[in-house]
């Protein structure tokens, strides 16, 4: 269920994107089948918790079986697996997690800046060249933006490479032969003296509600420092302001943006954005973004899901640092359910999605075999199906489609299934730059 919150960006800015034009609105119903109903009708014959644990987006530790299972360490099942693992921590892991943060100063003027943060999502050991993720609300409307290192007191110049409003995810590069100013060391000097380290990419799959997390930022520009707390909600829709500036104009067009986010009741002050939400194991699984400021409302932030950044990001490499996202067609939740999986004692939400509306001269309409009211059932791309049992999961498929590609589209109407192909063969099958 979307959730219209008194949300604002944790820098206290906002941001804005426009939607995109669809025909074929009306009245939705749906069927009655859900993804594991198609899988019941296919043969599967355990519970639905087992189901969604076994078919759910490949995690950090379902890709590790499968690698002991390959190499002959292992021969039990998935969830035996899960049952040997020591996941035990001491609480080591969160000091990496502190190299591996920034404190960031993206100037507005020559004497007012924004203050925020990132994370090293590389580190080039020879130059001291580094690629850092932050968010694109912190640095939108700078043209000079600093970096500091955790327990560093020289600052590195950095530079804008790309980024999304819509998102609210950018990339930042610090060449290695760049330097604050004139009589400071280069930016390669101080990043191989420091103990600046890439951050730990985690699975935000493989959380759980309740999960101890830490949130790692730079607020009100005080430094680099740590808040505690769970996880509230492992992954839902929420709507705010938005800003799209596309570096022209501190406001551009101010609307409504609808944002997949993690919320957390770790504190987040103005200066967490672009920071690290980490679990107890020092892995990244978000990127912190905002806090609710509503009346009434505490111990509310948000973060946005790392799995999500992460494609957010290799599409924007993939595309010279502008956004390129597949268009498909309009869904809703239509209904939603849960479910409980013994084996790893994982409780699931599954959602029905259902077609609302397809874009007109798009991929969807060419195919010819997708309507208003159909059910979504699965995806799949590149040889790897995707059942769609949550929304965001569509939406974390579409940042990955290229040119080129094709998915397969598995439908419900009526109760029975049937699949069709879309092909994105042209350039208009994309928005380009949001």
């Amino acid at each position: 269920m979307k959730k219209k919150i008194a949300a604002v960006l944790a820098l206290a800015l906002g941001l804005s994107v426009g939607l995109a034009g669809c025909g074929s609105f009306g009245t939705i119903s749906s069927d009655d089948s859900y993804p594991f109903d198609a899988a019941i009708a296919e043969g599967y014959t355990g519970s639905e918790g087992e189901w969604l644990a076994e078919s759910s987006p490949s995690t950090v530790y379902r890709r590790m079986w499968e690698e002991a299972v390959a190499d002959g360490s292992f021969t039990g099942t998935y969830f035996e697996f899960l049952q040997a693992l020591d996941l035990s921590d001491d609480g080591t892991h969160l000091q990496q997690a502190l190299l591996s943060t920034v404190e960031i100063l993206a100037y507005v003027t020559s004497s007012t800046a924004n203050a925020g943060a990132g994370v090293i999502l590389s580190l080039d050991s020879t130059t001291g060249e580094l690629e850092i993720l932050t968010n694109y609300h912190v640095v939108s409307n700078s043209n000079n933006i600093v970096v500091g290192l955790y327990g560093c007191s020289e600052e590195l110049k950095a530079t804008y490479e790309g980024g999304s409003a819509k998102e609210d995810i950018a990339l930042l590069k610090v060449e290695a032969d760049g330097r604050a100013d004139a009589k400071s060391p280069t930016n390669g000097e101080i990043v191989l003296s420091s103990a600046a380290m890439a951050v730990n990419v985690g699975d935000s799959e493989s959380t759980l509600v309740g999960d101890r997390v830490y949130a790692i930022g730079n607020p009100a520009a005080w430094g680099t420092s740590v808040t505690s707390g769970v996880l509230s909600v492992d992954a839902e829709f929420i709507e705010m302001d938005a800003i799209d500036s596309e570096k022209s104009g501190y406001f551009g067009r101010t609307e409504k943006v609808e944002m997949l986010e993690m919320r957390t009741d770790a504190v987040v002050n103005h200066g967490n954005s672009g920071g690290g939400l980490f679990n107890a194991a020092g892995e990244l699984i978000g990127i912190v973004n905002a806090r609710s400021e509503a009346d009434g409302v505490e111990g509310v932030g948000y973060a946005i899901p790392i799995n999500h950044a992460m494609a957010v990001v290799e599409n924007l490499k993939e595309n010279g640092g502008r956004l390129k996202l597949a268009t498909f067609a309009t869904v809703e939740i239509a209904e939603s359910r849960s479910a409980y999986s013994a084996q790893t004692g994982r409780a699931f939400i599954s959602e029905k999605l259902t077609i609302k509306a397809i874009p007109r001269g798009g991929a969807v309409e060419r195919c010819g075999g997708i309507d208003i009211s159909d059910t979504l059932i699965s995806v799949t791309l590149d040889g790897k199906i995707v059942q769609m049992t949550r929304k965001y999961m569509l939406l974390d498929l579409l940042l990955a489609v290229r040119e080129g590609d094709s998915l397969t589209v598995t439908i419900s109407r009526n109760n029975v299934l049937s699949t069709v192909t879309v092909t994105y063969s042209r350039s208009t099958d994309f928005t380009v730059g949001e």
